[in-house]
C-alpha cells in the first residue's frame, strides 16, 4: 500500500502473487499506465494461473489523494480564503494545500504590479475559498493584488485614480 502499481506488482510477484487492480476512486478508470498509479487498498481475491493466490489492489492516479473507503470519491482539498493576506502570505497558504501556480495581478487597471508585489495585498481570487481544488499541483491561483498604501476596491478592474470629469 502506497507504492506506485509497478513495483506494488513486482513486490506481489516475488511474493508469489498475481495481482489484478481496479480504480479505488468513484471514477472506474482503465490503469494502463502502471507507473501512474499508486496503491490504496489492497485485498484477497482468490486464486487463478494453478492456484497462485491474487492480491486485488484498489489503486489512484499517482497525484490524487486515497479515498477515505475503497470506491469512495476522492476528497479533494478546499481552496484557503487568501483575500487580505500579502502576496507572500497568501503563496505560502497556497502551497500548504499542494497549489504551486499563482498568478498574480494588480486590482487597478491603472496602477502596474511592480517586479516584486510581496508586500501587496490580495483582494480578490479565483478559485475562491472553500471550493475544491482538483490536482492542485496543476491548478493555478489568480489573485488580484492591492499595493500596501491602497485600499481594496468593491470589484476587481478598478481604477485607484478616477479620470477627471471633463
Amino acid at each position: 500500500m502506497g507504492k506506485v502499481l509497478k513495483e506494488a506488482r513486482e513486490v506481489a510477484d516475488g511474493a508469489g502473487y498475481g495481482v489484478v487492480t481496479h480504480d479505488a476512486s468513484d471514477r472506474d478508470d482503465g490503469q494502463w499506465d502502471a507507473d501512474g498509479w499508486k496503491v490504496c487498498f489492497q485485498t484477497a481475491a482468490g486464486q487463478r494461473d494453478g492456484g497462485r493466490p491474487v492480491l486485488d489492489l484498489g489503486v489512484v492516479r499517482v497525484d490524487s489523494p486515497c479515498p477515505a473507503a475503497d470506491g469512495e470519491a476522492v476528497s479533494w482539498p478546499a481552496m484557503p480564503g487568501v483575500a487580505g493576506a500579502t502576496f507572500v502570505r497568501a503563496g505560502e497558504m497556497l502551497g500548504a494545500v499542494g497549489v504551486r501556480k499563482v498568478r498574480p495581478e494588480s486590482v487597478y487597471t491603472d496602477v502596474a504590479l511592480p517586479a516584486d508585489p510581496s508586500a501587496w495585498r490580495v483582494c480578490f481570487q479565483d478559485p475562491a475559498p472553500g471550493e475544491e481544488v482538483e490536482n492542485p499541483r496543476y491548478a493555478t491561483a489568480y489573485l488580484k493584488l492591492a499595493p500596501p498604501d491602497a485600499a481594496c476596491p468593491e470589484e476587481p478592474y478598478a481604477r485607484l485614480r478616477p479620470e477627471p470629469a471633463p
